[in-house]
């Protein structure tokens, strides 16, 4: 066992966590790559039938684009990566710290990752998860076996404990907004509202779908690939593909495997399979009875993904801010050491890191809703500062209040704030005014996406099949995968139906 001298595991030493997000990169971008592959694949065979894919046109391009898959693979690298990375080294360190002479601990370790790797292939094989969970943590850990130690105060090293101290009590802060709305407000509060905030909100929102795509059960999928088999009749084909089309599950040739391979068995009976050849049996009566229910059975006998999903998105809710504040926390202490050593530098690291923490904290406070009487809506819309507008749109919208009523809003349209035009399409979706319409129709060509995705949303809302041939328009034209999601929703709220021809609604 490789004694604690050996070790580097010191809190300012970000090479090993380094080392292990770069595996996961590599790992990530190549998952990525490859379902984009077979997604774009499925698109031209969809394409090829007479059918709307989504992604479509300019957003469909991307899925061949190394750029995207990269832009993918970092939504990995930062959410499971991080939770893998960051749980490898603490450990380490903390064995370093306290438990050097306990190697029980090591082992116990070990155990927890190979139950890790169980429940990642537990419903089936899947191999980018299982190369991510097993490779992330092993090179984290080689890296930190392999760094040699250098000095440090003692005083200093005593003092070990105050970063951790620190980011606690900011975690402890933040959780008291912990709510449905977080996210929410961080977006308009941290990141719509200013520019650096922008350009991390765009990237999400640019490169989520190509990474969320890897992991998708068969019920997440916006447009799924059917193929019929062992059909009666010719009629009973273009039955059965009227039927899964009004599902979003589009009949496609024999070119290439299928979401669902749905075929009727020599005793009549019905059977779902995957390209896995996983399979649900069942009779034609019950799935032609409910087949929104079988479709979704079919989607959790086949979802290999959910533990891997889940994984993700505890990475991404407690990793990614404890990645952040450690690379603060480094930043800070290279210019503070500039000035300080010892004791000294990690007081001023912790103290910084808790008043950027803190400066962050207070607009999330001022978001939280306040109550406004119906004559002061108008007032606030009108307000000189932007929160108390937004303030206004976001009251309006929860109580489901025609915007209509207040004319202030016109000016709001055309508002340089994107949390502005945001609020604004949302609430368009309750107005009952004739321009209404027409308003919503502009707000699909606005040039920041999340403006544009409520835009749809709103139309798909208020009922209006006028919208439909506009918004089918747009979508085509739309590079941008996210939006065309939220548009391809929209049509169908509001009765638009697949059919193999794309040329008409």
């Amino acid at each position: 066992m490789t004694s604690s001298r050996n070790l580097s595991i010191r809190g300012r030493s970000l090479g090993p966590m380094a080392a292990g997000l770069a595996s996961t990169q590599l790992i990530a971008t190549f998952f990525v790559r490859d379902t984009s592959s077979r997604l774009s694949r499925g698109v031209a065979a969809m394409e090829h039938a007479g059918w709307l894919p989504v992604p479509a046109g300019p957003a469909a391009d991307t899925l061949r684009d190394w750029g995207a898959a990269l832009g993918g693979g970092l939504f990995f690298t930062l959410s499971v990566g991080i939770g893998l990375t960051l749980a490898t080294w603490s450990l380490l360190y903390l064995w370093q710290r306290l438990f050097s002479a306990r190697p029980r601990l090591l082992w116990s370790a070990a155990a927890v990752w190979a139950a890790l790797v169980v429940a990642v292939n537990l419903k089936g094989w899947v191999l980018f998860p299982t190369l991510l969970v097993v490779f992330t943590p092993l090179v984290t850990a080689m890296a930190a076996l392999r760094r040699t130690p250098s000095p440090e105060p003692a005083r200093a090293g005593r003092l070990w404990p105050v970063p951790l101290l620190t980011l606690v009590l900011l975690t402890a802060m933040w959780a008291t907004q912990l709510n449905t709305q977080l996210f929410v407000t961080i977006r308009d509060q941290l990141l719509l509202s200013s520019t650096v905030g922008r350009s991390v909100n765009d990237f999400y929102y640019r490169y989520t779908l190509h990474a969320a795509e890897c992991f998708k059960s068969f019920a997440q999928k916006t447009v799924r690939t059917g193929r019929l088999q062992a059909m009666p009749d010719a009629a009973a084909v273009q039955r059965w593909t009227r039927l899964l089309a009004d599902h979003d599950v589009v009949a496609i040739g024999e070119e290439l495997a299928a979401d669902v391979t749905i075929r009727i068995s020599e005793n009549g009976g019905l059977i779902l399979m995957s390209p896995r050849a996983e399979r649900l049996e069942t009779t034609q009566q019950a799935f032609l009875a409910d087949p929104r229910q079988w479709l979704t059975r079919f989607s959790q006998v086949t979802d290999r993904y959910a533990s891997f999903r889940r994984l993700t998105f505890v990475g991404l809710l407690v990793g990614f801010p404890i990645l952040l504040y450690i690379m603060v926390d480094g930043a800070i202490g290279r210019i503070a050491a500039l000035f300080a050593r010892g004791a000294v530098l990690v007081w001023v690291r912790s103290a910084v890191c808790a008043g950027i923490g803190l400066l962050l904290f207070i607009p999330m406070l001022g978001a939280r809703p306040q109550p406004l009487s119906s004559g002061s809506v108008g007032p606030a819309l009108s307000a000189a500062h932007w929160h108390q507008r937004v303030a206004a749109l976001r009251h309006i919208e929860k109580q489901r209040l025609d915007l209509a009523r207040y004319p202030q809003y016109k000016a709001l349209l055309a508002s340089p704030l994107v949390v502005e035009r945001y609020w604004v399409a949302r609430d368009l979706a309750y107005s009952r005014a004739a321009t209404a319409n027409d308003d919503l129709l502009a707000l699909i060509k606005d040039p920041h996406p999340n403006v544009v995705c409520q835009a749809y949303y709103a139309l798909g809302e208020r009922g209006d099949r006028r919208a439909i041939a506009p918004i089918r328009e747009q979508m085509l034209q739309s590079g941008h995968w996210y939006t065309q999601w939220y548009a391809y929703r929209a049509i169908r709220r509001l009765g638009w139906q697949q059919t193999p021809s794309i040329s008409a609604p």
